[in-house]
């Protein structure tokens, strides 16, 4: 598992809705990192005028701690993967400005 899978995952799941023109407000799926929490967010392009610049959409976040491991680290990417699907409609609303 690998962000690029999670970032596939989100094309494909955009081509394929009812607003397959979102896609092109995805710029990239990545991590941010406060010094104790590592997040993954979808980042959207920074000229899509319905997302303010330097916003992001958080999909997972876990403790330094707990990702001392390769375990940890598959879990943080899985958990991005799945929340995907369960939040896939308030992804789309995010692109939407809504």
């Amino acid at each position: 598992m690998s962000l690029r899978r999670v970032e596939q995952e989100l094309r494909t799941l955009i081509r394929k809705s009812d607003r397959p023109d979102l896609e092109a407000a995805l710029d990239h799926v990545g991590y941010t990192d406060d010094g104790g929490t590592l997040y993954v967010h979808i980042f959207a392009r920074e000229d899509w005028p319905k997302v303010p610049p330097g916003d992001a959409f958080v999909l997972a976040h876990a403790d330094h701690a707990d990702l001392e491991t390769l375990t940890g680290m598959r879990a943080l990417h899985e958990e991005a993967r799945l929340y995907l699907y369960d939040e896939f409609g308030k992804i789309l609303r995010w692109f939407e400005g809504r």
